[in-house]
């Protein structure tokens, strides 16, 4: 069996296309060789633990031992599990089921497409019919001594040794939609029973000792919370067990404020001694809300955009208000010290990095600690994945297709906010740290007093870092010019030049200039009659014949009389002809430039309406994604 996780603290995988990479990251970066993970593959899954990893290709699964006493991955089964969509472990790993989509046999029956694997044995344990991918896996206990899954109404308890044998236990409920088993050593499991002829919606929290042996009647919950405007629901846990935080969700809002309907958040202890809605100061949906490790505070973001942040006492009280901004997003450290503020999808992807010892002690931070709680901010745009490393130290952002077709790869960051290692892909879908359970990570990895330096970046990002240097110190300095004015100086200044010449009557397409007497310059018309020539018309008696155009319908002076003395050779005056193509080469610049700075002003104006919290429509967002290449334009054609 696998060695502790902690012995690899800093592994990853993705999943592309093409094949399946697990890589090792700080201090030394690069894959493993696993030739049997270079193949397409349908989803891939680490164990809660981090001791296996699953790849589920188009004929097997393969299960991977992530920390054998050599450091090395490697292959440890192959299950037979063909076109397997979705994976799931068990918290230590010693479970793995997998759902296929449901199908008939050979003899017209419905297949059983959910199977459960031992990973020591690589043997089917279970197997099951479940046509409905939401909610199909089993859920286990920390101690994987049960597994329980819900059929219709009611929960089922199984003894995990003998999972195709009799249930054990059992929960009947009118209405039941889901539940989410807790941690800890006595865990207990929430259920969500929808509303229902009027009757309000509920949450209730039994014990797992409770459900066994299999009772007459359900028992009574020890905790509970009645609500109404609750069609759907998440429920997270706090890493002891002990509390959990409840968002309710509505289709649609009866008020008509909000298209994406009505949220509510709740808090309950299991105890039974407290519970209640969590009042949020500013009208808007819930975007995200995370429990501290610790278990004894959370983290909520709220609001209209900007939305607000403000970090909670496991009693609902207001410890720090963290700003008003474009987010969506947070997570804490494994160890608790540091948590994100993000702002992903149609924002603009900044990561702000926050130090939690910083914000002080139990309630009423000042403005004062929050600004300064606030350590890094970093640029991690169009990602679709931001995950600590079990070490609290390390930040993994991906961005992934479909979302975005370009650009695909992983970007590694020090919680200081510096880019230590990239590692672009082609058409990436998944991108994971290998994980460790809270309470082991905390024990594995504690976090130093004073936050640790970045190390050297690899070279993939030495190479993004100094072309991204490059291309600023490329950029030329000096004071804004509207583009109408860029690149035409010269081109300003030869019409000006026409323009008062042919104010003075210099310029004509059929006439040249002459010296006068002394060299002194004569303009064409200011002859001995002081009149000027008409094209095409008989030159006056005693007059040099009229000069013929050239080529490119430049003057062409007639040849001199033998009897006069030969003139001195006349500057030609430039013509329309003579600047036409450079004006029009430069006439197509400025539309150019002019279109250009019309889309990024419409983009603009877009991203501006998505960080007010308006929805976009798909050929919006196409806009936005093409920011890039147009400043790319412009910044060629300048």
């Amino acid at each position: 069996m696998a060695a502790s996780a902690s012995a690899l603290p800093h592994q990853w995988a993705c999943r592309t296309q093409k094949s399946v990479t697990l890589a090792h990251s700080q201090p030394a970066y690069g894959p493993h060789g696993l030739d049997e993970l270079r193949a397409s593959a349908r989803t891939v899954a680490y164990a809660p633990d981090g001791s296996l990893f699953a790849a589920a290709f188009e004929d097997a699964v393969r299960l991977v031992a992530t920390a054998q006493a050599a450091g090395a991955p490697a292959v440890l089964h192959t299950l037979a599990a063909a076109k397997a969509v979705d994976m799931r472990f068990s918290p230590r790993g010693r479970f793995l089921s997998t759902w296929e989509r449901p199908g008939k046999d050979a003899e017209g029956n419905n297949t059983r497409n959910l199977s459960i694997w031992d990973t020591r044995t690589g043997e089917r344990v279970a197997s099951f019919e479940r046509k409905s991918q939401d909610g199909c896996h089993f859920q286990f206990p920390v101690s994987e001594t049960h597994a329980i899954r819900q059929n219709s109404t009611e929960l089922q308890v199984l003894d995990a040794s003998d999972m195709s044998g009799p249930v054990v236990g059992r929960l009947r409920l009118e209405g039941m939609t889901s539940y989410e088993v807790g941690p800890g050593d006595k865990p207990s499991i929430a259920v969500f029973c929808g509303e229902k002829k009027g009757a309000p919606a509920s949450v209730r929290v039994y014990s797992l000792a409770s459900l066994i042996p299999a009772p007459e009647t359900p028992p009574a919950p020890i905790s509970q919370k009645m609500f109404f405007k609750a069609d759907k629901i998440q429920m997270k846990w706090n890493s002891a067990g002990t509390s959990i935080l409840f968002l309710t969700s509505t289709e649609h809002d009866k008020t008509g404020k909000s298209y994406y309907g009505e949220t509510n958040l709740y808090m309950m202890s299991t105890r039974g001694d407290f519970d209640c809605r969590v009042g949020l100061d500013k009208e808007g949906p819930v975007h995200d809300f995370e429990w501290n490790p610790n278990g004894r505070e959370f983290i909520v973001i709220y609001g209209y955009m900007p939305a607000k942040v403000t970090l909670f006492s496991y009693r609902v009280n207001v410890i720090a208000e963290l700003g008003v901004a474009g987010r969506n997003f947070a997570a804490f450290n494994p160890q608790g010290r540091l948590f994100v503020i993000a702002g992903f999808g149609n924002l603009n992807g900044t990561v702000d990095i926050w130090d939690r010892e910083l914000l002080g002690g139990s309630a009423g931070t000042s403005a004062e600690a929050s600004a300064q709680a606030k350590l890094f901010s970093l640029d991690a745009s169009n990602s679709s994945v931001c995950q600590w490393s079990p070490d609290g130290q390390y930040l993994l952002t991906a961005t992934l297709s479909p979302r975005l077709r370009v650009e695909n790869g992983v970007r590694i960051w020090h919680c200081t906010g510096k880019l230590i290692h990239v590692d672009m892909q082609d058409e990436m879908y998944q991108a994971m740290w290998r994980p460790e359970l809270p309470s082991e990570a905390m024990a594995n990895h504690p976090f130093p007093k004073a936050i640790p330096a970045a190390p050297e970046p690899s070279e993939a990002a030495q190479a993004i870092l100094a072309a991204k240097q490059a291309k600023a110190a490329a950029k030329p300095a000096g004071a804004y010019r509207p583009p109408g004015a860029r690149n035409g100086a010269s081109v300003s200044s030869e019409f000006q030049r026409l323009y008062q010449e042919s104010a003075s009557g210099s310029s004509s397409p059929t006439r040249t200039a002459s010296p006068g007497p002394n060299g002194q310059y004569v303009p064409p018309g200011a002859g001995p009659r002081g009149k000027r020539t008409v094209p095409g018309a008989a030159p006056p008696p005693g007059s040099a014949p009229a000069a013929k155009p050239g080529k490119k319908g430049g003057a062409k002076a007639a040849p001199a009389s033998k009897e006069e003395p030969e003139a001195a050779a006349a500057p030609a005056v430039s013509g329309p002809a003579d600047v036409g193509g450079n004006a029009a080469a430069a006439g197509a610049i400025d539309k150019k430039l002019r279109n250009l700075n019309k889309k990024l002003k419409a983009i603009q104006e877009l991203k501006e309406k998505r960080a007010k919290g308006e929805k976009l429509e798909m050929t919006q967002v196409a806009k936005i994604e093409a920011e890039a290449e147009l400043r790319k334009e412009l910044a060629a054609l300048e």
